[in-house]
């Protein structure tokens, strides 16, 4: 089996947020309570560290799924070269390997045909309810799809309140922190939180999982229909999630509205996923029809996202292309942008009506940084206090450095980033 590299970039990202820099440069993350990847970073500039990673992929007949014209997937093992965190942002190869041969860049024949989750691998899809306190110390507790009954007595569970279900993305483990963190935010808005635990269904070669997600969406949909027998109201449930998690929360609305007849509260969809999706209908992704208020942050349009505007309020950050990365001169590639769309968003939680989008008539012009003459200048913000009686294409202006907002200066172009950029070369003839 030759060697194929895979590596989580959002680890290392994570290290740009406040409170998560652990001072030896290490973070480790626990995989299915079951054992320990270790991934030592080395935060000073320029230091070159060891990633090491090998997780073992289940087979498709151990996770019991069956995806009609899809193929068996072998035991897998990845190893992870040197690559270079001063940059945080993309993974810099510094060794031959080959790269994993199916590119996420296409637009994913088959995904869309059938796949079912059979009733033995159900024992994969797992409900994690958090608890109060920090985001490492909060006790955390997962049900399976047969023990909603059960959820619903947990006593850090309460449907009076409204509830947040944060759905995995591509590969994403429950025992990241960014559910964690994510998790502390809504908890201390007074919400029910939920980790849905997708990852032995994302965990396969990316077509497959974009596949699986719809039989994902179905069985979720399916639990928490029999949720709402002991309490749970659909408008005062949301869902978010990132990239793959992103489109998979658009399968669990448009599937739960299918066997009630109800839509759910809200989607919040952070840089939904592109490669598999961008040339679909509304049918097969996220889509503004999905609940009773869907919006989506985009980052990275044209790599790991998409440029469609997928909500009833679309916010294309810094033109929704690529971000600034924090070390002002090293660009902030694609995963380093997909990425930063939930930052943007845990921040917004944290520093709520500070992130002033402005309205645009289109995505190109979001794009080219043109909304700034539209009249009337409309705003929105970005976070739980959007506007929903305010739909629309929405451009929004960041800093480079946390905590990225702008307050009102986001609604004035010299204050954008590119104009900023401009500044270094104002001079019509140059001279040295």
């Amino acid at each position: 089996m030759s060697k194929k590299i895979i590596c989580t970039y959002l680890a290392a990202e994570l290290l740009t947020i406040p409170n998560m820099l652990f001072s030896d440069g290490n973070v480790g993350f626990p995989v299915n309570n079951s054992g320990w990847h270790g991934l030592r970073f080395l935060t000073s500039y320029g230091t070159r560290s060891r990633c090491d990673y090998t997780p073992q992929l289940p087979t498709h007949k151990k996770m019991g799924i069956s995806a009609e014209g899809t193929k068996a997937v072998t035991t897998l093992f990845y190893d992870i070269p040197y690559f270079a965190l001063d940059n945080l942002l993309d993974i810099a190869f510094f060794k031959p390997v080959s790269i994993i041969k199916v590119s996420l860049f296409f637009t994913g024949p088959g995904v869309n045909k059938t796949a079912i989750i059979t009733k033995h691998s159900l024992k994969y899809l797992g409900f994690i309810v958090q608890g109060l306190g920090s985001p490492f110390t909060a006790k955390r507790k997962r049900y399976g799809y047969y023990q909603m009954a059960e959820l619903a007595k947990d006593p850090d569970v309460d449907f009076k309140r409204k509830t947040l279900i944060y759905v995995l993305g591509y590969t994403e483990l429950a025992h990241y922190p960014i559910p964690w963190l994510l998790g502390k935010v809504y908890k201390d808005f007074g919400y029910n939180v939920i980790v849905l635990d997708i990852n032995t269904y994302t965990t396969t070669y990316y077509p497959v999982a974009s596949r699986l997600m719809r039989a994902v969406g179905l069985r979720t949909a399916e639990a928490l229909l029999n949720l709402t027998k002991y309490g749970l109201n659909p408008k005062k449930l949301e869902l978010i999630g990132v990239s793959l998690g992103g489109q998979t929360i658009s399968f669990i609305a448009k599937n739960f509205y299918k066997l009630s007849g109800t839509k759910v509260s809200r989607l919040t969809g952070l840089d939904p996923a592109g490669p598999c999706f961008r040339n679909m209908g509304p049918e097969d992704r996220l889509d503004k029809s999905d609940a009773d208020f869907v919006e989506s942050v985009h980052t990275n349009i044209d790599g790991y996202g998409m440029a469609y505007p997928m909500g009833h309020v679309s916010y294309y950050v810094n033109g929704g292309e690529y971000q600034v990365n924090d070390i002002e001169v090293i660009p902030c590639m694609d995963l380093c942008s997909h990425i930063r769309s939930y930052i943007f968003w845990h921040t917004a939680l944290k520093n709520p009506k500070k992130f002033v989008a402005i309205k645009c008539d289109s995505v190109q012009q979001a794009r080219n940084y043109e909304c700034y003459d539209r009249k009337p200048l409309e705003i929105n913000y970005l976070g739980l206090f959007a506007n929903k009686n305010k739909p629309g294409i929405y451009f929004l202006s960041t800093t480079y450095t946390f905590p990225y907002y702008l307050e009102m200066n986001g609604t004035k172009k010299e204050f954008n980033l590119w104009s900023q950029q401009a500044l270094y070369n104002k001079e019509d003839v140059l001279r040295m």
